[in-house]
């Protein structure tokens, strides 16, 4: 974790759940996510951790995302999400490739070559215009498609849903994202922290209204994240799965498409719900 080429700004919430992750790790299987929509065996912790997260939200990650929002004007959001999303684009790709999607690694490197050439760097978004669609892919779900089972519900200091394979996935991600080890190559370290917080702050703000929506109308707010967790994470994993059925659903990134859509879904809501990581993870 200290090591010189983990250089995501997120290393430092990940020291603090190692520990965590080890030991769940390590406990005996449980039901399986399709048999257990909840497979929260540390719920009691989880509790506390996720309390901590929403304070730590409703103090700082909303008020920053209020008045990003209302500093920046929308088409200058727009194109630092699409900058954002752009370059996760190699990392996508190799897990695409990892998973045996050739087609969806096509259209992975489609997008990111039309964007970044045509697209001034990323800003506009032509491969979407030009109707290539975009998916996420990440290690989490690369190890699911192996068949590598999920273990248990986490929820993670600042990074909220996730489980043990999804969170040890991500920790290895940050050795492999080329972007942040070109950025360290040039001693240029703080382009990785900068890149994270305006990422957490661009996702807060894309569902300011969501999150409070779905705060209000839950009963159980925790259950409700964990619920809507598990959908939208298995939903990414099946679709990994089986890329060519219509009948499964897109996952988006921490920078879904509708500011504010008047239905959102499962993953998007769950995005809103988990403001300091922006994704779901789950299966």
């Amino acid at each position: 974790m200290v090591s010189r080429r983990l250089f995501s700004a997120s290393s430092t919430a990940l020291m603090f759940s190692t520990i965590l992750l080890a030991s769940c790790a390590a406990a005996p299987p449980g039901p399986s996510d399709a048999q257990d929509d909840t497979n929260d065996p540390y719920e009691n912790i989880n509790r506390v951790v996720f309390d901590a997260n929403m304070s730590i939200d409703k103090y700082f990650f909303e008020p920053v995302a209020e008045g990003y929002r209302w500093a920046v004007p929308t088409p200058v959001r727009t194109g630092i999400k699409n900058v954002l999303r752009n370059l996760k684009s190699p990392l996508i790709f190799a897990n695409d490739l990892l998973e045996g999607n050739p087609e969806r690694a096509g259209q992975t490197f489609g997008r990111f070559l039309m964007n970044t050439v045509l697209g001034v760097g990323g800003i506009m978004d032509v491969g979407t215009s030009a109707k290539i669609p975009y998916h996420d892919a990440d290690f989490g779900m690369t190890l699911a498609v192996w068949g590598v089972g999920s273990g248990p519900y986490l929820v993670l200091p600042l990074l909220n849903s996730s489980n043990p394979r999804d969170g040890i996935a991500y920790g290895l991600e940050s050795f492999a994202d080329p972007i942040s080890i070109e950025l360290s190559a040039h001693d240029m370290n703080e382009g990785n922290y900068v890149r994270f917080g305006v990422g957490l702050v661009s996702a807060r703000a894309e569902h300011i209204e969501d999150f409070d929506e779905l705060k209000r109308s839950s009963l159980d707010f925790y259950a409700t994240v964990r619920s809507l967790y598990w959908q939208s994470r298995n939903a990414e994993i099946e679709a990994a799965k089986s890329p060519n059925n219509p009948a499964q659903p897109q996952s988006v990134s921490y920078n879904p498409e509708p500011a504010h859509p008047a239905a959102p879904t499962a993953s998007e809501t769950t995005q809103a719900a988990l403001p300091a990581h922006g994704t779901a993870k789950a299966n």
